[in-house]
């Protein structure tokens, strides 16, 4: 790992533990136990750091990719998904990336963005989960949205208390289907 990779690293760490007040320059040098002229070298600004972290998690995110294994039943694909969700979402890079996402998405930008992009993954992967289900299209279309928003407050519980899981809008969804 590269010395602006690890600041950005920290900066995460720091802003998903401690929220984004807890983000200076002086906690950052400190925690890295860097001058702030070293880290004055690698970043310009607080503003800066920021667009960096979330460029660094969205690039972390993408790596792992967001494929799905459709082989199988409806029910077989829901539970890989879900496995493959949370072994994605809870490693702890992409974890502290996307405690920040969540906790910023109303206030900065590029966070608003990144939780937007993150919903349409959700969307786009809950669609295509109903769509395996052999069940009429009318209720497919009614299921897409409120499996989606059902996955995004998942997420966020995951992100609030590790003890959480997605077996609950999965388990809904299976019952929705029966």
């Amino acid at each position: 790992m590269d010395k602006k990779d690890e600041i950005l690293k920290t900066a995460l760490e720091i802003v998903s533990t401690n929220g984004i007040d807890a983000l200076t320059i002086n906690s950052l040098s400190s925690a890295l136990g860097l001058s702030k002229a070293s880290l004055y070298h690698y970043f310009t600004s607080k503003d800066e750091i920021i667009s960096g972290m979330l460029e660094r998690g969205h690039k972390n995110i993408m790596k792992n990719g967001f494929q799905l294994d459709l082989k199988g039943n409806g029910r077989d694909i829901l539970e890989k998904a879900a496995e493959k969700w949370e072994n994605m979402f809870l490693d702890e890079d992409n974890w502290h990336f996307l405690r920040v996402v969540f906790s910023l998405h109303l206030t900065v930008s590029e966070a608003q963005e990144e939780y937007r992009s993150l919903f349409l993954m959700l969307s786009s992967q809950a669609s295509v989960i109903i769509s395996s289900f052999n069940i009429k299209e009318e209720r497919k279309r009614a299921l897409i949205p409120l499996f989606s928003s059902a996955l995004m407050m998942s997420l966020e519980r995951i992100l609030e208390d590790e003890e959480s899981d997605f077996s609950t809008p999965l388990l809904g969804v299976l019952s929705l289907l029966s």
